[in-house]
């Protein structure tokens, strides 16, 4: 395993928790897929994620940003629910989601808090 494919596990389970990574490298390492999960893990988690200067708080605020504003609600969801393992709190996905509203769109901004809102009330 590359140095920067464990770097990218590493930095996967601390975000988005140890049981995530698990099921994402569960199974058959030549099926179908799972290529794909050790390319995402070493360039996502291992490279941009693990470049350092910005703060996890902060390199997640921007990607809860991209996801709303892209539409991505699947993955918006699963970091909504990362939020807890890197500091961000209800205000600041708020903020971030007021910065999507008006730079992307308010049905953008307006899924985005239906979606954290959900996610949040779960957690309670």
């Amino acid at each position: 395993m590359s140095e920067q494919l464990e770097r990218g596990k590493r930095k996967r389970a601390q975000v988005m928790g140890q049981e995530y990574v698990d099921r994402a490298f569960s199974g058959d390492p030549e099926a179908f897929g799972a290529d794909y999960q050790r390319f995402l893990t070493e360039y996502a988690w291992g490279a941009a994620w693990g470049r350092g200067n910005l703060t996890d708080r902060e390199r997640h605020m921007v990607t809860l940003g991209i996801l709303a504003a892209l539409g991505r609600e699947r993955e918006l969801e699963g970091h909504v629910r990362a939020t807890r393992n890197t500091g961000v709190s209800a205000r600041d996905l708020s903020d971030v989601l007021h910065q999507v509203a008006i730079y992307a769109g308010v049905p953008a901004g307006l899924s985005g808090f239906t979606i954290a809102k959900r996610v949040l009330e779960e957690q309670e």
